[in-house]
């Protein structure tokens, strides 16, 4: 071997060296580089998977949340269709009293409900043939001194009940009056006594 083979020949070498580390050195980046992708990678599929999961127990939850608001509602919806019903029979109980004990309650209610003064009683368009053709005077004749009633010509427009009126200002009492001013109190009555 001459020496500008041995030359050649280490030049050969070193650059096979050289080229074995690039090489390897390259390979080792690449791994980094590829490890470090595949940890980067493995993190963000875990933080993806944890927020689905997340994601799914909200809606979940909302959903549950939603399930059992539409029960309480449906719940509370039937309850105030049963208070309701209720209050409606009673209200009819009261329509379908023979007539004797429908014209004591009156009776009592316009006692109960009469102004000092001369006043004027109407009954209602439904009550007018139920009760008895003196009835005003009975009621009157019961009523405390100061206060008396006198028969109107007209019938109240109203179904069921009586209209007292006097000077300046009308108390309605009207069955259906009567209900809707005592509404919640009944309601509430109902209420406890079903539920």
């Amino acid at each position: 071997m001459t020496g500008l083979d041995k030359i050649i020949n280490e030049i050969k070498e070193e650059s096979d060296q050289t080229t074995a580390e690039i090489l390897k050195n390259g390979r080792d980046k690449a791994d980094e580089f590829s490890a470090a992708a595949e940890k980067e990678t493995a993190a963000a599929e875990k933080e993806i998977n944890d927020r689905a999961d997340l994601t799914v127990k909200q809606i979940r939850q909302r959903a549950a949340d939603g399930a059992d608001m539409i029960k309480k509602r449906a719940v509370l919806e039937a309850k105030q269709e049963i208070i309701k019903e209720t209050l409606d029979e009673a209200k009819q109980k009261l329509y379908d009293m023979p007539s004797s004990e429908y014209a004591a309650f009156l009776e009592k209610l316009i006692i109960k409900n009469a102004d000092q003064g001369e006043g004027v009683l109407s009954i209602g368009k439904d009550d007018k043939s139920r009760l008895p053709a003196d009835f005003t005077e009975k009621v009157s004749a019961k009523l405390p001194d100061g206060k008396t009633l006198k028969a109107s010509d007209k019938t109240a427009d109203i179904d069921h009940g009586v209209i007292l009126a006097y000077e300046g200002s009308a108390e309605n009492l009207s069955i259906d009056e009567l209900f809707a001013s005592k509404n919640d109190e009944l309601t509430d009555i109902v209420k406890d006594i079903l539920f």
